[in-house]
């Protein structure tokens, strides 16, 4: 049986990786073995991780060009405004979810 990969947008991996920064968050709070410092820095990390797959998977899909899925400035506002999660420094507003 032969696998068939799905082209994928820079919207969707964005959006997928940011769905589970955000879920990690949320487990993160509500793990009574982790204080909230340790999950809000954690899940920092991963934020960072994300933004970094991100970059790479926009800088991959601009290398080979892909059928026009993703080009240089696609209007996604991935590539010049995703919050880098400064927001998450002390875990001031982070009650609710990250909300990247």
């Amino acid at each position: 049986m032969a696998f068939d990969p799905k082209p994928v947008s820079l919207e969707e991996y964005n959006q997928s990786l940011r769905d589970s920064v955000n879920a990690y968050y949320v487990h993160a709070m509500n793990d009574p073995s982790m204080s909230r410092e340790e999950a809000v820095s954690s899940t920092a990390q991963m934020a960072e991780n994300y933004l970094n797959a991100v970059d790479e998977f926009q800088a991959a899909q601009t290398e080979i060009g892909t059928e026009g899925e993703i080009t240089s400035g696609n209007g996604t506002g991935v590539e010049d405004g995703i919050d880098s999660g400064e927001d998450l420094e002390g875990g001031e507003g982070c009650e609710d979810g990250m909300d990247m």
